[in-house]
């Protein structure tokens, strides 16, 4: 009944025919996407059981698929929105997959790419079991250290000409080596809108906080991310926003919780929004897609229904495997009109 309850309410506010009309005005902001050029490639395979000789898992290769996610699919997903996309990233000079980076980035993306010496560019396989979609374990192809001083102050400079000419910037920081503090002090001083997700996985838990920023105007991150930001696991959400808020000068933010929704902090008020699908394909990559959105809702500042927007968002893309598709008006139009069947039901 709670679902059911926000969602006639956020339609009687916002009917069908308007959010058409709002995702038009999306398209002339400049966009600039910062973040490390991510390949996901998924290897599905067949168990066989373990093995005779060792203490292993055996499995019969089927095929695999390769997506572009990282800033690939942030810059993605916010191209189909905005016709004006800059995605500034970095890549390996030992496997580069510019072939397939170029091919798997939207045509209205412009591209200014930095080369990382003695690195791959990132490459993340992962395999699963094809019969349920299980994910066994993952490979990761990766150097993480610190880029070094030439590469940073060539990168501070590009910056330094170019960042008054976007209206949002857009940074994925995955802690992979590529975001530094200099960089993030002139984003913080020089962007005329700033957006950030700082992102916590296996090669940085515990070393990529939010913390590293301090005056954001929009930042999202999962429940477990703003625990380890705040250093308290045991607090309820609400609670954490606000020690949050306490610690930094962010404007506003959002706290994705899986089936849980997303709360939402702007000008002191916290707004929940319940999750409207219950059994995800894959999470991969939902994280990333509701954030590139989200950061154009909170620029144009549609703050009431922005929350609402986030779990729509994360709806369509936990629906399909990882990054293998991007968030399209379409897609998200579709998916709002398709709640009213959902009312129905519950």
């Amino acid at each position: 009944m709670e679902v059911k309850e926000y969602i006639k309410n956020i339609k009687q506010k916002y009917p069908q025919e308007k959010i058409p009309v709002i995702l038009n005005k999306f398209k002339s902001i400049k966009t600039l996407v910062i973040g490390e050029v991510i390949i996901d490639e998924y290897h599905f395979t067949i168990p066989k059981g373990r093995a005779i000789k060792d203490p292993i898992l055996s499995v019969d290769y089927v095929y695999h698929e390769v997506y572009g996610g990282g800033a690939l699919a942030i810059a993605n997903h916010v191209s189909n929105f905005a016709d004006d996309v800059t995605l500034l990233s970095l890549i390996g000079d030992k496997n580069d997959r510019m072939e397939f980076i170029r091919k798997c980035l939207n045509p209205n993306i412009k591209t200014k790419f930095f080369v990382k010496e003695n690195s791959p560019t990132i490459t993340k396989k992962r395999y699963l079991n094809q019969l349920r979609n299980e994910k066994l374990f993952k490979v990761e192809f990766i150097n993480d250290s610190p880029i070094n001083e030439k590469l940073k102050n060539d990168i501070l400079d590009f910056l330094e000409k170019e960042l008054h000419k976007f209206d949002l910037v857009i940074v994925g920081d995955f802690g992979h080596g590529f975001i530094n503090q200099n960089m993030i002090n002139l984003l913080e001083q020089k962007s005329k809108y700033l957006a950030v997700n700082v992102q916590c996985n296996s090669a940085n838990l515990g070393f990529n906080l939010a913390t590293k920023y301090n005056s954001a105007s929009y930042v999202t991150m999962d429940m477990k991310e703003i625990q380890y930001t705040t250093g308290d696991r045991f607090s309820d959400i609400p609670t954490l926003m606000m020690k949050l808020k306490e610690k930094t000068n962010f404007g506003k933010f959002l706290v994705t919780m899986g089936h849980g929704g997303a709360m939402y902090y702007h000008h002191g008020n916290i707004h929940n929004s319940p999750a409207f699908v219950k059994r995800p394909v894959d999470t991969v990559g939902a994280g990333d897609a509701v954030f590139a959105i989200t950061s154009l809702w909170a620029y144009a500042e549609y703050d009431d229904i922005l929350p609402f927007i986030a779990n729509c968002v994360g709806g369509i893309a936990v629906s399909y495997i990882g990054n293998k598709e991007s968030i399209t008006k379409e897609k998200l139009i579709n998916f709002i009109k398709d709640l009213d069947g959902e009312l129905e039901q519950l």
